[in-house]
């Protein structure tokens, strides 16, 4: 008898969402949004039991083997690049490395801009950003200063954007 078959792409796809979860602290969460434009998942940041409003946006990628440089590379669309770096949430690119059973990952603010009339670029991420031991507390110091410095810049606005209708 015949049965339907799983791509392999699928199941990597599948260990490395498995993998990035069981590396992030475990009261914080990860769902994957309905559409996916560029972001696979989006991770909601706890502190203890209370939600704090801020959030990471995740670009996954993955492979089943690793190469021989320092960095490992990821392929990015430009039309990617120029909907995530638009976007007011803290982003993450993190590649998943099947052989290694490990992760590495970059902010996007790290990354160069690239050359508009190119259809994809390579990112190099460093291998010593190792997933397995990445310093969460850093990360959402991070994504905290950004989220109140953009809060804060909308709240000025508007109240200039009031003191004209007035």
């Amino acid at each position: 008898m015949k049965f339907p078959q799983r791509p392999k792409n699928h199941n990597l796809e599948e260990l490395s969402e498995r993998y990035f979860n069981n590396c992030l602290p475990n009261n914080w969460y990860s769902y994957k949004p309905e559409n996916d434009y560029g972001v696979d998942l989006i991770v909601d940041l706890f502190e203890g039991i209370y939600a704090t409003g801020l959030e990471l946006l995740i670009q996954l990628k993955s492979s089943n083997n690793s190469n021989e440089l320092p960095t490992e590379q990821i392929r990015l669309n430009v039309s990617t690049y120029n909907y995530l770096i638009r976007k007011l949430q803290v982003v993450m690119l993190v590649k998943y490395v099947r052989v290694e059973n490990e992760a590495y990952w970059i902010l996007l603010k790290g990354v160069p801009e690239p050359n508009q009339d190119n259809l994809s670029f390579t990112i190099n991420i460093p291998k010593e950003n190792r997933l397995s031991v990445i310093n969460w507390d850093a990360i959402k110091s991070y994504i905290r200063e950004v989220t109140e410095r953009k809060l804060a810049a909308q709240k000025a606005h508007i109240q200039q954007a009031r003191k004209l209708e007035q």
